[in-house]
Formats: C-alpha cells, structure tokens, sequence
C-alpha cells in the first residue's frame, strides 16, 4: 500500500516567509538567496533527495553538451536549472501536487507546470537511479505517454 502525502501549498509558503524573515534578521539587507540541496526537514515531509538530470542533451553557451536540465526537489516543488561554474542555477520550477514513497522505498511524483500541465515521475522498478516520465496523472494512461527524454536519472 503506498503512503499518501499531498503538500498543501499555504501553510508550506507560510512556514518559509516566517523562516525567511526570521533568517535575514527580520528586514535587514540580504543577499539572494542560492538554490540548494534539498533536505527532509522532518518525517511528515517527503523529500526526493540528490540532483537529477534529464536523458534529453543541449548545448551549453560555451559550446559544450550537457543535460537539458539538472533537477533538484523541495518538498513542494521540481526545480529546473542548469549548472553554471559548477552551481545549481534555477530557471523554473513545478509545483508537486502529491507526493508519495513507494513500499520498495522509490517514490512518484504528480506535479503541475505554470501552463496547467500535469506529470508523474515515477521509481524505475528495476533502477532506483531512474525517475521515469509520464505526461499524465493517470496511471492507466501511462504505457502511452512515457517520455524517456524527459526521463531522469541519479546523478549526485
């Protein structure tokens, strides 16, 4: 049976607005914040750990070839970016809409693109290094709208 965790999305925003202004010594000048390692703050949060990147390659400014996007997730959003000077840089993020830990210890992920898109990444059941893609919410639909390029996989 799979444990269920949906992220409700006011009292998260709440928590990390207070966090923050706590942390800048409550208005002082602060310098922007730099995306960082995702971390499960408590056993109530679902967190997937590490950095990810997509199956699908582009080209860098420089020239050279690199992943289409390097992600990382928080426990309410996938943050997409791109790595500069060997620096996680955001470029835009999803919001996670459900959350859940598999029993064999892999997880699936229903998120939602600004453009209402909806997707589900998905444990590989024979590579746990494996996020599979699905452009649908529906499981029964799935065997259709696998995207391997969108796909991602482990890679710190």
């Amino acid at each position: 049976m799979m444990r269920k965790k949906h992220i409700s999305v006011m009292p998260v925003t709440l928590a990390a607005v207070l966090l923050l202004v706590i942390l800048s010594g409550c208005g002082k000048s602060a310098a922007a914040p730099q995306a960082t390692e995702p971390a499960v703050t408590g056993p109530e949060l679902l967190s997937i750990p590490g950095t990810w990147q997509t199956a699908s390659i582009g080209y860098a400014d420089d020239g050279s070839m690199q992943p289409e996007y390097y992600v990382r997730f928080s426990d309410s959003d996938i943050l997409y970016g791109h790595l500069k000077n060997g620096q996680f840089v955001l470029d835009h993020s999803d919001k996670i809409v459900a959350l859940e830990e598999t029993p064999t210890g892999g997880f699936r992920v229903q998120a939602q693109a600004s453009n209402g898109a909806q997707y589900t990444f998905r444990t590989c059941e024979s590579d746990d290094t494996i996020l599979e893609y699905y452009e649908t919410w529906r499981e029964e639909e799935f065997a259709e709208m696998y995207r391997g390029g969108a796909s991602l996989s482990r890679c710190s």
